[in-house]
């Protein structure tokens, strides 16, 4: 094989991998907002979400985008699973309109088209024109690319060892699948495989039997893409990865059984192998959503089998109940009792950001950021009932108490903050490999302790209006406050004898710092059910 063969190929691979990418990218930047508006709207009508699947997915020519949006929405809760399913089946229907195109053999036209889309994007204001522009850019580049590739690989029809090299995937099937999942989870395109595919077969370096087999992998393959999105994201996320492997490899042992009738079909649609190649892919994700869409409730039933458990959830807000807000008195205490609830949310925080600290736990660090959440949401949940019951009847003794409360629930939201904050440090040191002295960890362990038992008072004195364990709050405060000075003093001695590092030293410095804002936080509230200060 000379070089001119071999740049040929990889130079047009090139530009065609870079021309679906910019066709690709500059549809979703066009759509997106559309996209996400429609799909967060999706109910768990099948049929309706797999035609939102089929349709965006040929508009944005992009399965994997698609995908990974699903994915994004289904972690932040905004879809469930039996909606996102149907979904990513249509999807598997609009990124064959890809290979029609593919197809059509527009090579003549390419270059007009690279010529017209660098004059819009070089010419346009806006950016919605540009990415007009970028995408019929793209477009032209795709046909180049492929023109290229073709051309490029037609010396090799001479060769009868590499024409029976790859006549070997139409001979074994399973040679064939192997081969086209692997290329497509190299690339991580199902759309670049098939446009390779088709290069080579209009080349005569492929038959229709080894296409078809390649093209089977191919469909498998391009499953990897929402594999590696769902990486480290909920259940239900890598639910949804499998369950689109699931219905690719279910597909594939179901065309395997009915290939003999595809090749007649196939035959009958079209002469031209690249038009036969994109007919068997859309007729293959074509049959295979109309057999298992009436089987998602069993796909899903395989796949909490599959991937079993239960995502950390976020706690809602369940004890401000409306009705109680004709009677203030009873309003104000479902208040303290979502507040302490609050409080035990931060105390389970705390817990964990120290844990992430000794021995940091991603699991953990993601759990904080979800009671976060929970936390931020209670915020406001409470604040807004707050303002419902200064709209009622209030003795002048409950309508003092408002404020007061009102300044609690941003206490314990800063809280919150400050445990997130924490975490944050702790993975800092993870990521940077620091680590603290022996003496350091001590210092750091004490305080913890500390400080929870300080919120155990503090939750203690809301729930209770408890005033010595308000009073108690305040003693442990003192002697966090001079064990934090007494800490920093031992810090800056121990970096000028060398036995913390500087970049430790700061995190440590830090960590100092949430702690005693975190209990100023804390005080304010154990001295507001004291009557001391402001409150």
């Amino acid at each position: 094989m000379n070089h001119s063969i071999v740049f040929g190929i990889l130079g047009g691979l090139g530009i065609f991998i870079y021309g679906i990418y910019l066709l690709s990218d500059s549809l979703q930047k066009l759509s997106l907002g559309l996209l996400k508006t429609v799909l967060t709207k999706i109910t768990i009508n099948r049929i309706t979400s797999m035609l939102v699947g089929a349709g965006f997915t040929s508009l944005i020519q992009s399965s994997s985008a698609t995908s990974v949006l699903l994915i994004g929405f289904i972690n932040a809760g905004l879809i469930s699973l039996a909606a996102a399913l149907p979904v990513i089946f249509g999807a598997n229907i609009g990124t064959t309109v890809t290979a029609q195109l593919i197809a059509f053999k527009l090579t003549d036209s390419a270059l007009l088209f690279v010529f017209a889309g660098s004059l819009i994007f070089f010419f346009a204001r806006k950016t919605k024109h540009k990415n007009k522009g970028l995408a019929i850019l793209g477009f032209g580049m795709l046909f180049t690319g492929l023109n290229i590739m073709t051309e490029a690989v037609k010396p090799l029809t001479g060769n009868e060892d590499i024409v029976n090299l790859f006549l070997q995937f139409g001979k074994y099937p399973l040679l064939g699948i192997v081969t086209g999942l692997i290329m497509t989870m190299i690339l991580q395109s199902s759309s670049t495989s098939i446009g390779m595919v088709i290069a080579l077969a209009s080349a005569d370096l492929l038959d229709l039997n080894a296409s078809v087999y390649l093209i089977l992998g191919d469909n498998i393959g391009t499953c990897i893409t929402a594999v590696i999105a769902s990486i480290g994201g909920k259940l239900a996320s890598r639910r949804l990865a499998a369950g689109h492997a699931m219905f690719n490899i279910l597909g594939t042992v179901v065309a395997l059984a009915m290939l003999p009738l595809s090749f007649k079909l196939i035959a009958m649609l079209s002469g031209d192998i690249s038009r036969q190649i994109a007919n068997f892919h859309s007729l293959f994700n074509i049959v295979n959503v109309i057999l298992f869409l009436p089987f998602v409730s069993l796909f899903l039933k395989a796949l909490n089998k599959l991937i079993p458990g239960e995502d950390y959830e976020k706690k809602e807000t369940k004890y401000l109940d409306e009705n109680l807000l004709a009677t203030p008195e009873l309003a104000i205490r479902a208040v303290i009792r979502q507040l302490s609830v609050m409080l035990a949310i931060n105390l389970e925080m705390l817990e964990k950001a120290r844990l992430c600290i000794i021995h940091y736990n991603h699991k953990l660090k993601n759990e904080i950021s979800i009671d976060e959440q929970s936390v931020d949401e209670m915020q406001r949940d409470i604040t807004a009932y707050l303002v419902e019951i200064t709209k009622g009847e209030l003795s002048d003794e409950k309508r003092k108490t408002v404020p007061a409360l009102i300044h609690s629930v941003n206490d314990l939201e800063r809280v919150g903050d400050y445990c997130q904050d924490i975490s944050k440090l702790a993975q800092r040191l993870y990521e940077d490999n620091l680590a603290f002295s022996q003496t350091a960890q001590f210092e750091l362990t004490r305080l913890f302790d500390k400080t929870l038992t300080l919120m155990h008072f503090t939750q203690k004195a809301l729930s209770n209006d408890d005033h010595n364990a308000a009073s108690i709050t305040l003693v442990i405060e003192k002697e966090i406050d001079e064990l934090a000075v007494q800490y920093r003093l031992n810090h800056i001695e121990r970096l000028e004898q060398g036995v913390c590092v500087n970049d430790s030293g700061l995190v440590f410095s830090d960590i100092l710092i949430y702690i005693s804002r975190m209990n100023d936080h804390l005080c304010n509230i154990t001295k507001g059910i004291l009557h001391i200060g402001k409150r």
